[in-house]
Formats: C-alpha cells, structure tokens, sequence
C-alpha cells in the first residue's frame, strides 16, 4: 500500500536536509507510522483498490452499506449464493455514500451472507490527508533526532558543558492534554488534525 506522503513533503515542511542514510529511514519509518495511523483512525483505505472482494453479514432492510468509500464501482454482489444483476428494473442500485439498494425486496439476513467486489478510495490522495500526515510523519521524525541528540533522554530543553548542567520540562503537543514527553510518546495525531479526518472516516452504521 502507499503511503500519503514522500519524504520531499516532509523535507520541505521541516525545510531540513534529509539525505544521511539513518535520517532517510527514520523519515520513511514516522511516514509509515502516520499513514497507518490515519488509516486506523479513519478505519478507510482511503487510496485506490481495485476489485476488492468483502462477504458482509446483513440483517435485512433494503440498503447495505459499503465498509469503504468512496465507492468508484461495484463489478459483483452474491446473496446467499445468487449472482445480483445491477439496474433500477434488476436485483440492486449503487447509491451515494456506498450504500446498495436492493430493488423490490430486502436483503437476505444472515452471517457473512453477501458477497461484494467494488473498486473503491482515491486515485489521488486528497491534498488535506497529505497535509495531515506531512505534519504528523514530521513531529515523528523530529522526536527521533531530540531523543538521539539527548541520548534518549525524554524531556531535556538544553544543555551546557561548563559545570555541567542540563534543564528538563514537558514537551507539548499541540492542544489541550497533548502535552508529551519524549520521543515513545510522541503524539501521532493531533484533535485539529482528526477534525481535517473526520470527513473521510468511516462510522459503522
């Protein structure tokens, strides 16, 4: 699967060079952690798949919504072991939202009783989920460079080699009880950023 953005959208958001082989992979490794969490959040894809095949349970009524959106196309449905026909005089309509209709009648009720095949996501990922997950992937990666410049050690805000000393406070983390400490802890996404997601994310109906 893809991942929602590259490592020249976090280079160019932190304005860093990200060229050393270690930065490199720990940027590649905070991108991948932002995209799963935005895919978690929004329990979506959210990027194209073609022909993915679901078997849905479904307790009857005439709509049956679609676990993915949004929905491109619908290439097959089986209830109960009967191929569907799409069409307002046939077995089922594709709706908005990813919701089927079944023509005429109610769906079959049952467990795991009907079986979809539907292309669905974006081709191109949206400009606002890019966005979440460049600013997401880099409070990441700048966690990982504070925890390697300070040994590790959560929570220091400078240092001093003179009579050695060394200043500790919490890290904040964007809002109202985000505050973080160390890189471990490093919130992946901010309340702001999950209003951006809300859009795309999937509520089971």
């Amino acid at each position: 699967m893809a991942d929602f953005c590259t490592i020249d959208d976090v280079r160019e958001f932190l304005q860093l060079d990200i060229d050393e082989e270690s930065k490199i992979a720990s940027c590649m490794r905070a991108i991948v952690a932002a995209t799963e969490a935005i895919r978690n959040y929004c329990h979506q894809e959210i990027e194209l798949v073609e022909d993915d095949e679901i078997t849905l349970d479904c307790w009857g009524g005439q709509r049956l919504f679609l676990p993915q959106v949004p929905v491109v196309s619908v290439s097959s449905v089986v209830e109960d072991g009967d191929t569907l026909t799409a069409g307002s005089d046939e077995d089922y309509q594709l709706g908005q939202h990813g919701i089927l209709y079944r023509v005429g009648r109610n769906w079959a009720s049952g467990v795991q009783i009907i079986t979809v095949t539907y292309t669905h996501g974006y081709e191109t990922i949206p400009d606002d989920v890019v966005d979440v997950c460049t600013r997401a992937a880099s409070r990441a990666f700048q966690a990982g460079l504070r925890a390697s410049e300070m040994d590790g050690v959560p929570g220091i805000v400078s240092t001093s080699l003179g009579d050695f000393s060394v200043s500790f406070g919490a890290e904040g983390g964007g809002g109202i009880s985000e505050g973080v400490m160390g890189a471990s802890a490093s919130r992946m996404l901010l309340l702001s950023e999950k209003d951006t997601l809300n859009r795309y994310r999937y509520v089971a109906q």
